[in-house]
């Protein structure tokens, strides 16, 4: 690489050469005679107010900035005897940069994580209802939704069609988990006739299964995912085995999901977005990883 390459580097990954810390750093190094020396507070002190035009900057500075050196790996102290000893050199150096490249590296893939997150959100926008909302929200119109509860399966069954299910257009989504599913007869033809309605509107429906107490209703689902397929629907199942826990929940795009709270009683209660966006965004972020990397039922050799 070349000098401009380096110092272009050297800036990505939050170094200032300029700052306090690095003009301490320059300090130490210059008043070693060798790599292996451990030079004490007032040679560095002195050597410091030579690079700094003979000011002497405040002790307390000088330490704090030894001390996020020592952290960041650019120095050692030597700490045996009653006055400590400080010390670097090229090997300890060339640590320093490579934890801070290795931290800078998985900052900016996180940063880039969450550019993707924001495109495909805003990429999904319909800008038509983005201003209808916004005008509600200007003229103070926008009712604020609550969240709402239910016990057994009949009442959750209501929630669910009065929540998730009523009024689904073509291209929205619904996210299904199934563990909870799991020990219920749900397969009942009024609910299957129900979801072939959804289906056919061009709804994309997404199941997904964390081998968590699924096996047994797989082979029933296999028969009605092949069957809603046939007739062109946008049907997903996939599994992803996990040990651990997820939300149990069924959600209607991002606006808001059913989140069972407890399989004895079963009890479920609806949570929109704009009363818990952060659960709730949770629970479909996860939700979305976990069915990206799955395998569809038909293909599963579990």
């Amino acid at each position: 690489m070349t000098e401009i390459q380096h110092e272009k580097v050297i800036d990505m990954i939050g170094l200032d050469t300029k700052s306090k810390d690095m003009l301490v750093l320059r300090a130490l190094l210059k008043a070693q005679n060798d790599p292996t020396d451990f030079i004490d507070f007032e040679s560095l002190r002195e050597q410091l107010a030579i690079e700094e035009g003979s000011r002497k900057g405040k002790d307390s500075l000088i330490y704090r900035s030894l001390s996020w050196l020592e952290s960041e790996g650019f120095l050692r102290i030597d700490k045996s005897g009653r006055k400590h000893g400080y010390n670097s050199n090229i090997a300890i150096i060339q640590t320093a940069l490579a934890k801070l490249v290795t931290r800078s590296i998985k900052n900016s893939e996180k940063e880039l994580k969450d550019i993707d997150s924001k495109v495909a959100v805003l990429s999904d926008m319909n800008p038509d209802v983005m201003a209808s909302r916004l005008i509600e929200l200007l003229a103070g119109t926008m009712k604020i939704e609550k969240p709402v509860f239910a016990q057994g399966w009949e009442d959750i069954v209501k929630l669910l069609d009065d929540k998730v299910y009523n009024g689904l257009k073509k291209s929205d989504v619904v996210r299904i988990k199934l563990e909870w599913l799991s020990h219920i007869d749900y397969l009942a033809r009024g609910r299957i006739l129900n979801m072939r309605k959804i289906v056919e509107k061009g709804v994309d429906i997404r199941a997904l299964d964390n081998d968590r107490g699924e096996e047994e209703m797989r082979q029933q689902l296999k028969k009605v995912l092949v069957n809603l397929r046939e007739t062109g629907g946008n049907v997903g199942y996939m599994i992803f085995p996990r040990q651990d826990a997820t939300y149990q929940f069924v959600s209607r795009n991002t606006d808001g999901i059913v989140l069972i709270v407890s399989e004895s009683p079963l009890s479920a209660t609806w949570l929109p977005r704009t009363g818990n966006a952060e659960l709730v965004d949770n629970a479909i972020e996860n939700f979305d990883k976990d069915y990206e990397l799955g395998t569809d039922l038909l293909d599963y050799k579990g």
